[in-house]
């Protein structure tokens, strides 16, 4: 990232900072969507509760995600509409989330209950008060399509570090084959580094850019424009489905633990995981500018159901077998995860030259309810699924180990079959159609001339 190229708006350091938010940000990710299941099972709760207990919270989360996508496009502070929300959430994530790996010994499994419940309600709000306007301020620190894939990109690279980070930190802190220092402490240890990461970001970026935010619309006429946005709605229905089953992160621990008998191993498979998603996110930008992000999409995806199906017939008994045929799948999987957040500020370009509405708080509210949503159902649906297939953590059976692969391989896999279909029919945008809408929406040339432009490439590429 060099300090200046032609076009580009943001300093070096404000896109260091952007980037390293994601590092801390993806660490409270982890900790709490990877290990919060292995860490009901080590308090005793059994696997039909612990996974409704995980669901019960997403009631809220289905209204304050998109309810705090409204109130971000319609509030307005002194110093900014993004920053704000973000220095708050950089305070109060880390207590949260200290608040939630902290229930006391000696409860009963009621109390047990209500207390997870409640420390998760309060990292949920947490997570969407940062989520949502992070994102939200890639629109505004810079004007410019390159940059913009740029800084994502550089975002899936950070993202994958603190996943890292947090995969292989945490396992060697609370377990007894680690640390043992148990799971308060372990949350301390990683929120401090965490916050240590996301804080500077609130205060050194500064928002340039609003575009036709800066016009007041009434909810009624959000919610309108955003019915219009019809490649936005597909392509967060494309990640709901694919991360819907996506179990290899939060059975990561269980496996480690309950299949493979060592609650270490989580941390070199964590590893193997990270790593590929690490390098997709190095190579992105590099791909983004040879194939157009659609035909790339549908390339990782197929990768990862080959290698879930390759992999789950390989077995695991040979380690280096199931290691090389992790990173595979997980090249398709960061290749997905780094290519799905840069298609949201493309379907915002396409909501403004369609309605006259940018609505980055909405578009970005619905990402992250989808993240979180499914980070919660994946955890239930997975605690569902091995509970189904035999799997008792009080006494772990062949039977058990059995589902628990099954569902760390080929169940991971359902999602992305059925997703890829929708893909392939339902999302018309390309890539040289959002650059003649950033064109237009800048006013740099008529819309006359866009849709003449759109109208020569959808006829190149039939030619």
């Amino acid at each position: 990232m060099k300090q200046r190229k032609i076009g580009w708006c943001a300093t070096k350091f404000e896109r260091f900072t952007y980037v390293l938010f994601f590092v801390g940000q993806l660490i409270f990710n982890t900790l709490v969507g990877s290990f919060i299941l292995t860490y009901l099972l080590n308090l005793g709760v059994n696997e039909v509760l612990a996974g409704s207990i995980l669901l019960v919270p997403k009631i809220w989360d289905a209204v304050n995600d998109t309810l705090f996508g409204f109130i971000i496009d319609k509030v307005r502070f002194r110093k900014g509409r993004f920053l704000p929300w973000i220095r708050i959430s950089s305070f109060l994530m880390p207590l949260s989330v200290i608040f939630l790996f902290s229930v006391p010994k000696g409860l009963d499994q009621t109390l047990q209950c209500a207390w997870i419940i409640v420390g998760y309600l309060l990292w949920d709000t947490c997570y969407t008060m940062s989520d949502t306007p992070i994102y939200a301020l890639s629109t505004s620190m810079t004007n410019n399509m390159d940059e913009r894939t740029s800084i994502l990109s550089y975002r899936g690279i950070a993202g994958g570090i603190g996943g890292l980070i947090a995969s292989i930190v945490v396992p060697l802190l609370y377990g007894a084959n680690g640390a043992d220092l148990g799971w308060m402490l372990t949350a301390m240890i990683m929120s401090v580094i965490a916050a240590v990461c996301m804080i500077p970001v609130s205060f050194v970026a500064k928002e340039r850019f609003h575009g036709e935010m800066e016009e007041e619309h009434s909810f009624r006429e959000i919610f309108r424009g955003l019915l219009k946005n019809r490649n936005l709605f597909v392509i967060i229905a494309v990640k709901s489905l694919f991360l819907l089953t996506f179990t290899l992160e939060v059975l990561n621990p269980v496996f480690a633990q309950y299949v493979l008998g060592d609650e270490t191993m989580g941390s070199l498979i964590s590893m193997v995981i990270s790593l590929p998603m690490i390098l997709m996110a190095v190579l992105l930008p590099i791909l983004c500018r040879k194939f157009d992000k659609v035909h790339l999409l549908l390339f990782f995806m197929i990768i990862f159901v080959v290698g879930s199906v390759v992999q789950y017939i390989t077995g695991y008994e040979n380690m280096p077998i199931l290691f090389i045929l992790m990173a595979v799948r997980c090249v398709g999987y960061g290749g997905f995860t780094g290519l799905s957040f840069m298609f949201v500020p493309d379907c915002i370009e396409y909501g403004q030259y369609v309605s006259g509405q940018r609505n980055e708080g909405v578009a970005f509210s619905l990402q992250t309810f989808v993240s979180k949503l499914n980070s919660a159902l994946i955890s239930t649906v997975s605690a569902f699924v091995i509970a189904a297939m035999g799997f008792r953590a009080s006494d772990v059976t062949e039977q058990g180990k059995d589902g628990v692969w099954f569902t760390f391989t080929i169940f991971a896999a359902v999602g992305c079959v059925l997703a890829i279909p929708l893909l392939m029919k339902a999302y018309t945008l390309r890539d040289r159609d959002v650059a003649c809408m950033i064109s237009c929406n800048n006013g740099e040339i008529t819309r006359t001339e866009c849709e003449e432009k759109i109208r020569k490439g959808k006829k190149n590429e039939r030619n």
